[in-house]
């Protein structure tokens, strides 16, 4: 099924998930889990995980359209928003952010959860269900790209030296590893076009996300608070097919929605299995597709609200 988007526009009161927002806290062994919640926590719980170099708020034109009887959470993960860093020499891979899903189910003291990730996020969901599985209720997955980049046996030489030795270069790790302090500082107004410009997003949203992603440096300027480590994220080297085989013995309900923009280009080509309901042997695989760009749930969550909803629901 392929929906089309069309941009709505309406003022409205403020919705219960709007009333109800609440930072939330959560201690891990390298410091403090930043995030958001919305809604009455009694209700069934979903967790919300963003993408690379990101923020909760990137989730919040979403969350307000989804139904109020259900509980969300929304997290900056480490190294994003107002979540503390990982400590100085640790790496960022996909995988390591699995430990923060498990903190705030254990936090919560959730038996189970839905889950909503997009591009990065994807990943932890995914791997999170492997490790735990029976824990995630259902999840949903916007706009996966990282978790489908592919690595075949023959590309393993320069996926090493672009993933490890790249970064324990010399100049690239000092960089990589330098402090907030040494951040680059800008305008409010130049970071805010640099967001605009490089997400495809129009103001609003925009600067929900830079809320929680600035941090003044005086004079007034400002520096993103994001660890620079992220910029060089790793991602496990599997081949086509064996991502096939990992992703497809799950067995939770799964719904994915894809933007145009990233099938055009030919993200997903490498991976037909993503768009192919049949590929799936558990049938508990549903993709659809929307019109925009890879933040499409955060410049147009009108397009995708109803469906994910009724997938929540079901």
């Amino acid at each position: 099924m392929k929906i089309t988007c069309v941009r709505l526009f309406k003022n409205v009161a403020k919705t219960i998930i709007q009333q109800t927002e609440k930072e939330v806290t959560i201690k891990a062994p390298w410091g403090n889990i930043r995030a958001l919640s919305w809604g009455n926590p009694s209700n069934p719980p979903v967790l919300l995980c963003h993408g690379r170099l990101d923020a909760c708020t990137s989730f919040r034109p979403l969350a307000k359209l989804l139904p109020d009887t259900l509980f969300y959470v929304s997290v900056d993960l480490p190294g994003n928003g107002r979540s503390d860093h990982l400590p100085k020499g640790a790496r960022y891979t996909a995988i390591d952010f699995v430990p923060t899903v498990q903190k705030i189910k254990d936090h919560f003291k959730w038996e189970k959860f839905a889950f909503i990730g997009h591009s990065l996020g994807v990943i932890i969901g995914k791997f999170y269900d492997i490790a735990y599985p029976g824990d995630i209720s259902r999840k949903v997955e916007l706009d996966p790209l990282p978790a489908y980049l592919t690595c075949p046996p023959e590309d393993l030489s320069e996926w090493y030296r672009y993933s490890y030795e790249n970064f324990y270069s010399e100049d690239r790790y000092r960089i990589l590893t330098s402090g907030l302090e040494t951040a680059p500082k800008y305008t409010y107004e130049q970071v805010l076009k640099m967001t605009m410009e490089s997400r495809r997003l129009s103001k609003e949203p925009a600067e929900q996300i830079l809320e929680r992603s600035l941090v003044p440096a005086g004079d007034g300027l400002y520096r993103i608070t994001y660890d620079q480590r992220m910029k060089l994220l790793t991602v496990l080297p599997y081949s086509p097919e064996q991502l096939q085989q990992i992703y497809t013995l799950s067995t939770t309900p799964t719904f994915c929605i894809l933007a145009t923009d990233s099938i055009h280009v030919g993200f997903y080509d490498k991976t037909p299995f993503v768009r192919d309901e049949t590929l799936w042997p558990n049938k508990n695989y549903k993709c659809t597709i929307v019109e925009g760009g890879h933040d499409v749930h955060v410049e147009n969550p009108q397009c995708m609200a109803k469906d994910i909803s009724d997938f929540l629901l079901t």
